[in-house]
């Protein structure tokens, strides 16, 4: 980064997070605001910083050096992993970096080894530590943000050095940081304490999706007392603009509008007349904007070719909150339901948006990444790009309703674009459907998937698990209708019901016949979301499932269910057409490796009759027979067939792509003909 200030506001989006698909877009929204306010603005994605800063050969050596040391298929799994990667590192980085040289790999395979290799990298990081509550949580970033660089593990200090050069290059006046998921706070908290040392006069705010949901617990936590200014629970671009105005004398500080101030430092700190003299004292002004008096994104600033995705993509919302807002699970959701919260763009407004998006970047795939679209307002808005003379695909995050039964509808939206649906999928039951007031109909369900999918549209679902009192034959047939529809659908992810602070779920828990331990650590999906996804408070039903056997159900469903619409599906569980082709010798793809049988012993239990093979892209481990299957003498990545049975093994190998035919030498061949 070359020097760039000084400006008004830096904008951050902290680790850790797997949005690494595109521009978060709180970033580029208030970007565009405030620059159209004539202000200058730094948006600074760090949570794609420091991948790419770990993405390099020094982290992965020392990575695969630390496992290189242990015994163990694990460890050996991962050294492994880091050594692929450092092999086609060149090509790795060349494809995150540039959307170009991902070479034999191809653009999936790079970015599932890429993100694969940096996730190593960050084992056992603070960055990615699990908080069982904000009390450890709020403590553990004392002690971390106390230490010098030389103390912080290597993913921290390279974050922390990534901070110090962000902001002294910037040099800014207000520090924002945007804070969209539960995996996020802590980095925050922690890059808000250097933000602190580093830039002492800067005014710092936390903002986001997780401020709002916990800005009462957050208000009351010693870090954020001794670095935080103020915590934004609304929109920001309206309590931005007003700080800055502030700034210049124009308007009070105590009337900024959608903001808890903080007061009450430590360090003998001279506030300046910033505080509310006390911790979260004074009342919170409503904000005047609506989403309406937005303007389109501004990406500018951002390093659009550099996210970790197949291809170049941006986003675009058309709506502020949701429409139906009553799914008694969704804390985005609840709050749209008091009037005024609940806000969409016009037709122009986000054709406008589409149309910027596309004419500045030359991206011809936008995401339109509401939590719930508005699907009729959608198409007006497309139909006005089509009469611009634009042609864009699209995808769209909705409920599987009732518009969606109309097949010309279905038809038009994919004419128009659509090549992609984002959906979620709880149950087959309308009684739970109706007790978390999702406002659709199950019968509805396989009309609506026949629609969708047959006008051409891709249909991505997200499944959710441990519903209230939800009985096992009901989880049985939720589960077949996703095995019957499993050649037509994807499958995103999967996830147990969380009741999060802000939901209707959370403050009525014995209207809908569920219990909460308020009392003990917070609960969260670990077994199936990155970092936990979603946090909350622990949740029984009387007479229902416990969280085992509901996250046993859900489990299930992973292994029995093989959606066929995934765009990263492991190859060896794709349907192909045909029998498979016998194959005698193989050379194995540079990401498919024999597990030596040294680290084999802890799958194997020291039985050596199976050859372990690790398809590292996929993170699949394969036993194939030795009465079948070889090593070559003269290659170890090479594997030969000693029998017609593992000649078809060898086959299917290929036909996975995780190993390519190598011709035959003559001896080779009298062997097969016999």
């Amino acid at each position: 980064m070359v020097d760039a200030g000084p400006v008004d506001v830096v904008l951050v989006f902290p680790p850790q997070t797997e949005a690494r698909l595109f521009p978060y877009l709180s970033l580029p929204y208030l970007a565009g605001h405030l620059r159209g306010l004539g202000r200058t603005v730094l948006p600074a994605d760090l949570n794609l910083g420091l991948f790419h800063e770990l993405l390099k050969p020094g982290p992965l050596l020392r990575a695969r050096d630390r496992h290189r040391t242990a015994d163990g298929t694990r460890s050996w799994y991962r050294a492994a992993m880091a050594e692929t990667a450092i092999e086609n590192l060149e090509r790795l980085r060349g494809h995150v970096l540039t959307k170009e040289g991902s070479g034999s790999l191809g653009p999936a395979r790079a970015v599932r080894l890429a993100n694969q290799a940096v996730e190593l990298i960050l084992e056992d990081s603070f960055l990615t530590r699990a908080w069982s509550g904000l009390d450890v949580l709020d403590e553990q970033v004392g002690k971390v943000g106390s230490l010098g660089e030389d103390a912080l593990d290597e993913p921290t200090a390279t974050l922390r050095r990534l901070v110090r050069h962000t902001l002294t290059g910037a040099r800014p006046r207000v520090i924002g940081l945007s804070v969209a998921f539960f995996s996020q706070l802590a980095p925050a908290l922690l890059i808000a304490s250097w933000a602190r040392e580093f830039m002492p006069d800067a005014r710092i705010w936390l903002g986001g999706q997780q401020v709002m949901l916990r800005h009462e617990e957050l208000v009351r936590l010693s870090s954020v007392g001794d670095s935080v200014d103020a915590l934004c629970v609304t929109a920001g671009e309206e309590p931005l603009a007003a700080a800055l105005d502030a700034l210049d004398g124009r308007t009070p500080e105590d009337e900024v509008p959608g903001v808890v101030r903080i007061g009450g430092r430590g360090g003998g700190r001279d506030d300046g007349g910033r505080g509310s003299g006390g911790r979260g004292g004074g009342e919170v002004l409503p904000v005047r904007m609506t989403f309406r008096d937005t303007g389109p994104p501004d990406f500018a600033g951002l390093p659009l070719r550099s996210y970790v995705a197949e291809d170049f993509q941006l986003a675009i919302v058309s709506c502020v909150g949701c429409y139906w807002g009553r799914c008694v699970f969704c804390s985005y959701g609840n709050r749209s339901l008091p009037k005024g919260a609940y806000q969409q763009g016009t037709p122009k407004q986000i054709a406008d948006a589409v149309e910027a998006t596309v004419l500045r970047h030359g991206v011809d795939f936008v995401a339109v990444v509401d939590e719930n679209t508005n699907l009729r307002l959608i198409v007006q808005a497309m139909r006005e790009v089509r009469r611009r003379g634009l042609r864009v695909t699209f995808s769209t995050r909705n409920r599987l309703e009732s518009v969606l039964l109309d097949a010309n509808f279905c038809q038009e939206l994919a004419d128009l674009g659509c090549v992609l649906m984002s959906v979620g999928y709880e149950t087959r039951t309308q009684r739970l459907l109706d007790r978390m007031d999702k406002g659709v109909t199950s019968d509805d369900y396989q009309t609506i998937v026949d629609n969708v999918v047959g006008a051409g549209i891709n249909l991505r679902l997200s499944v959710m698990g441990g519903l209230f009192d939800e009985t096992q034959a009901e989880a049985e047939a939720s589960r077949t209708f996703l095995q019957d529809n499993e050649t037509r659908i994807g499958i995103d992810v999967l996830q147990l019901m969380v009741a999060e602070p802000g939901t209707l779920l959370s403050a009525e828990p014995g209207r809908y016949g569920v219990d909460l331990d308020r009392s003990g650590p917070l609960t969260a999906n670990p077994e199936l979301n990155y970092l936990g996804g979603r946090h909350g408070l622990p949740m029984t039903a009387p007479g229902g499932a416990g969280r085992a056997e509901s996250l046993r159900r859900l489990k299930d469903t992973f292994e029995t269910v093989k959606p066929q619409g995934n765009d990263a599906l492991p190859p060896h569980l794709r349907r192909t057409e045909g029998g498979v082709t016998p194959i005698w010798r193989a050379r194995l793809r540079p990401w498919a490796r024999p597990v030596p049988i040294s680290a084999a012993d802890a799958l194997t239990g020291g039985d050596t009759r199976s050859l372990l093979l690790a398809d590292l892209v996929w993170q699949q481990i394969f036993a194939l027979p030795r009465e079948h299957i070889g090593v070559a003498e003269e290659a170890t990545d090479v594997l030969t067939a000693r029998t017609e049975p593992g000649a078809k093994l060898l086959g299917r190998l290929v036909a996975s792509d995780i190993a390519v035919r190598v011709p035959l030498t003559a001896s080779l061949v009298a062997r097969s003909s016999s």
